[in-house]
């Protein structure tokens, strides 16, 4: 089995042919890899614009697609491409793509259930040198259930891949952070102390969303940055970070916003009322998380997971977390508090 840390790096390194073929050969493909000819692409229907095009064999009918996409269109398009086409010409063949862009920023593994006429495609698609922990979890995943009969391999990559795996990874983490956090603050009740780690989280993996859209003054980390920051001048981050960037901040329209608010950058005005003062946060003042609990939310939640603002659809599903993902996991962790 694939450590994380191997699984992260053999998943940046598939930007280059041989990094692709040794991911192959993780997952389970040891038969090496033939390189694939412009007639045998065109047979198979591939897109026109992919290069460094190989296969390689796996047990049974198990195969690999390796490749680079070119042109103007996203890896995200090329494989769902090279999905419908090996689904139409080759429907007998149980296949995993993997892909980088030619420059290779991106980098990609996808697969589909063969039963289905119209191929639904779940990938996991990541930038190289933002490899998060839930990507190299799931590439892990992969390489431990590699082995075995092959459409039951193929089975088992699909549902790795997809949402409803994903989701339940997710919901148990979410859970253990809620319940930790809610658990650092000196506050006497403890639904007056979950409901304000409820909030908390909701409005930072609502953050997230905006984060990876770039709309946090263009930095796709910029609550992690800002914890590292903050811990480095001697900690208290909920109180000298949180509550200015939600109250002074988000709350507030730009032309309003005091000097310490402007110092977060360009960040949006969001006056939907998720970022005003509830009546809990009034009536306990004082309340704050401790940065060893922020941490570990952090680490294993907010900084561990990919997130999107694409919801799925009927031919795509992306092993991240979208908003349908997130409202059905605060659905469950609301129903378990009652």
């Amino acid at each position: 089995m694939l450590t994380l840390r191997h699984a992260a790096e053999q998943f940046a390194a598939a930007s280059t042919a041989s990094g692709r073929l040794a991911l192959a050969e993780s997952l389970g493909f040891t038969l090496g890899s033939q390189s694939v000819d412009a007639s045998t692409a065109a047979r198979l229907g591939l897109p026109t614009d992919i290069d460094e095009i190989a296969m390689a064999r796996g047990h049974g009918a198990l195969q690999a697609l390796l490749f680079t996409s070119g042109g103007d269109e996203s890896l995200r398009a090329h494989l769902a491409r090279a999905a419908a086409a090996l689904s139409s010409h080759t429907s007998h063949v149980l296949w995993l793509l993997i892909g980088a862009t030619e420059r290779g920023e991106e980098v990609g593994v996808a697969c589909w259930s063969s039963a289905q006429r119209a191929p639904r495609v779940v990938a996991l698609v990541a930038q190289r040198h933002r490899i998060v922990a839930s990507d190299a979890e799931a590439l892990s995943l992969l390489a431990a259930s590699s082995i075995g009969d092959d459409l039951l391999v193929h089975t088992r990559w699909c549902e790795l891949l997809g949402r409803e795996a994903l989701s339940r990874r997710f919901y148990r983490i979410l859970e253990q952070r809620v319940q930790a956090l809610a658990d650092s603050l000196a506050v006497p009740h403890a639904d007056d102390r979950a409901e304000l780690a409820l909030l908390c989280v909701s409005r930072l993996l609502f953050l997230s969303f905006l984060e990876a859209k770039g709309w946090l003054d263009d930095d796709r980390a910029f609550l992690a940055h800002r914890f590292d920051v903050c811990m480095a001048r001697g900690g208290k981050f909920h109180e000298r970070v949180l509550l200015p960037l939600f109250f002074g901040t988000l709350n507030t329209p730009t032309r309003n916003r005091a000097g310490a608010a402007r110092k977060f950058g360009t960040i949006p005005f969001l006056n939907g009322g998720l970022f005003a003062r509830s009546a809990i946060e009034r009536r306990h003042t004082s309340a704050r998380f401790s940065d060893e609990a922020m941490g570990a939310l952090f680490g294993q939640l907010l900084g561990a997971h990919r997130f999107t603002a694409r919801e799925g659809d009927v031919d795509w599903s992306d092993a991240a977390i979208d908003p349908e993902m997130l409202g059905r996991a605060f659905e469950s962790l609301m129903a378990s508090r009652g």
